[in-house]
């Protein structure tokens, strides 16, 4: 079974299917790869003898080429052999359709002949975005041909450009020569940046306007240019940095920018439910979030056990925060040589404060509705809307029942009165609780 680790891109099923022969089968079954690590595989590997094979060197290739070249009665020279292997990337069966078609014309094969016929027609090499800037930023990078250099930027025209970006200026040009005072070397970093910069404003125009004939130009500012103006030798810039090309840093900074602004949106939504302040989200990370994490630490660390934790139970009930909430605020609020904001704060009043807030959660549930359903409105809201549940049933006395009918009536009157929509339906058969519609988010009703 030859591409397994493909097996699956138009055949559902078929590796179950095969393991099942395998449990089965009295013969053996031979499964090839090219990625044994494929999530494909993972349950298929349980069920085989893993043998690994290495492309083999050009010297091992070219002497065999060598024994095949003398039983065919072809003269050929050991360095054309190895070039011949190195050229073809460890393909065999390639080496020997090129030397079968040379063997047609001529009975001796020379170095140069070997050179000269693969300039045209070398085979393509699957090379890794770190291989491509290696080669880009190598010493003898400056000796490439314009379309090596063209093959290695668009050989992952997206990382590619992140790689180089992150790595750049640790490297130290050949080309400036004597450099005492740095300034050569900064004036090429000021051009590497600059081409950098340009490479980004034309992949905006190719991924937002879809301008894709602009890859080339874009692979050209981004990479190419970059390498031959830095291409050169390696340094460090800090003691125990490791040398070698780092990973592009912005992949997870943009990963970890996009899951603080979602759980900071969960946050704005509770606030504005809370209807203690009416802010947008800018405002709420800018200007308030330092404050409500004062509000939320300091009395934790400042005070009693127990009078610290009923102050900040009390708050988050103000302000409709949850424990997600009060992690969120803390996480968001980190940076870098400062120490943390739960610094200071003993264990035991942490557990206090989390055991007080589950005890009061029967009676208090605050949660962020999803594309809400509001009516009179033909699509669904794309803003997340703020939602509150009224206590759950079980937990309200029935002598209480006429003063929740009271105040179910003024909360009606009350939306009535400000214009907001219709409250959600009630099942009053459900014992999990009653859905009420409070509040609307001004910025979502538009």
């Amino acid at each position: 079974m030859d591409e397994v680790d493909g097996m699956s891109a138009g055949d559902r099923g078929g590796v179950a299917d095969l393991i099942a022969s395998i449990k089965i089968s009295k013969i053996p079954i031979i499964c090839i790869c090219n990625d044994r690590y494929s999530q494909k595989l993972k349950n298929l590997v349980n069920y085989c003898l893993m043998l690994n094979f290495r492309k083999p060197t050009k010297q091992q290739m070219g002497k065999r080429l060598m024994e095949i070249a003398k039983k065919e009665g072809i003269q050929a020279q050991e360095n054309a052999m190895e070039e011949l292997a190195e050229r073809v990337h460890g393909d065999i069966r390639m080496a020997l359709n090129h030397l079968q078609y040379m063997s047609l014309s001529q009975s001796v094969v020379k170095y140069d002949d070997i050179k000269e016929r693969l300039n045209s027609s070398s085979k393509d090499e699957d090379i890794s975005p770190f291989t491509a800037v290696d080669k880009l930023f190598g010493f003898n990078g400056g000796r490439l041909r314009m379309d090596e250099r063209m093959d290695f930027g668009m050989s992952d025209p997206d990382l590619v450009p992140l790689i180089i970006q992150e790595n750049y200026i640790n490297y130290r040009p050949n080309t400036i020569g004597k450099d005492e005072s740095g300034v050569k070397r900064m004036n090429a970093l000021a051009r590497a940046a600059e081409s950098i910069a340009d490479g980004d404003l034309v992949n905006v125009q190719i991924r937002r306007y879809r301008q894709w004939q602009l890859s080339q130009a874009a692979c050209f500012a981004s990479s190419i240019v970059p390498a031959a103006l830095m291409h050169g030798n390696r340094e460090i810039l800090e003691a125990g940095e490791r040398n070698f090309n780092r990973f592009g840093g912005w992949l997870g900074k943009y990963s970890t920018t996009n899951k603080n602004r979602r759980l900071l949106e969960d946050v704005h939504s509770h606030i504005l439910a809370s209807q203690q302040a009416n802010l947008d989200r800018d405002a709420l990370r800018l200007d308030y979030l330092t404050l409500i994490l004062r509000e939320l630490t300091d009395p934790l660390k400042k005070m009693s056990k127990d009078e610290a934790v009923q102050k900040v139970v009390e708050f988050m009930d103000t302000y409709s925060l949850s424990q997600e909430d009060f992690d969120t605020i803390v996480e968001v609020s980190k940076f870098k040589g400062h120490p943390s904001p739960m610094d200071g704060i003993q264990p035991a009043v942490k557990s206090a404060l989390t055991k007080a807030y589950k005890q009061g959660s029967s009676s208090r549930v605050v949660r962020a509705a999803d594309l809400i359903n509001i009516p009179g409105m033909k699509k669904p809201l794309k803003k997340r809307v703020a939602a509150i549940l009224e206590p759950v049933e079980e937990s309200l006395p029935e002598e209480n029942g006429l003063a929740s009918a009271e105040d179910d009536e003024d909360g009606s009157s009350d939306a009535e009165n400000n214009g907001a929509c219709s409250p959600f339906p009630r099942n009053k058969h459900k014992k999990s609780g009653r859905c009420l519609f409070v509040w609307l988010m001004c910025q979502a009703l538009g």
